[in-house]
């Protein structure tokens, strides 16, 4: 015989109830924007150029939406990487951008036969 199905109560009293409704809402909020804004961006570059410009995309979004505290941005950054496809978004911003110049370096030196200083 099937159980009935139970409703989980919620205590809306309870010290973290809110917080944690808030946070939900706000990355939520920030999955909505990061999508349009991912829609936007350009396909077909160098894949780290790519990446980079992504990975930009998510801290600007982080920022806009006011995910601030260190441990959501990660978490953001985890689910965003998850969501769109793109494992090198749990990486370091910094790394990825400086991934994405030498890249785009390696590139210009292999068309134009050396890099120009």
């Amino acid at each position: 015989m099937l159980k009935p199905k139970t409703i989980p109560s919620v205590d809306a009293n309870a010290a973290d109830h809110w917080p944690s409704v808030s946070r939900k809402a706000k990355l939520n909020n920030a999955f909505r924007v990061a999508a349009e804004r991912f829609d936007n961006i350009r396909v077909g570059r160098i894949y780290e150029a790519w990446v980079g410009e992504i990975s930009s995309m998510v801290h600007t979004v982080t920022i806009l939406c006011q995910i601030l505290a260190a441990d959501d941005y990660r978490e953001f950054r985890k689910l965003a990487a998850a969501r769109i496809g793109i494992p090198e978004l749990c990486s370091n911003d910094e790394i990825i951008q400086t991934g994405a110049f030498d890249a785009i370096q390696e590139a210009h030196g292999s068309l134009y036969g050396g890099l120009r200083g």
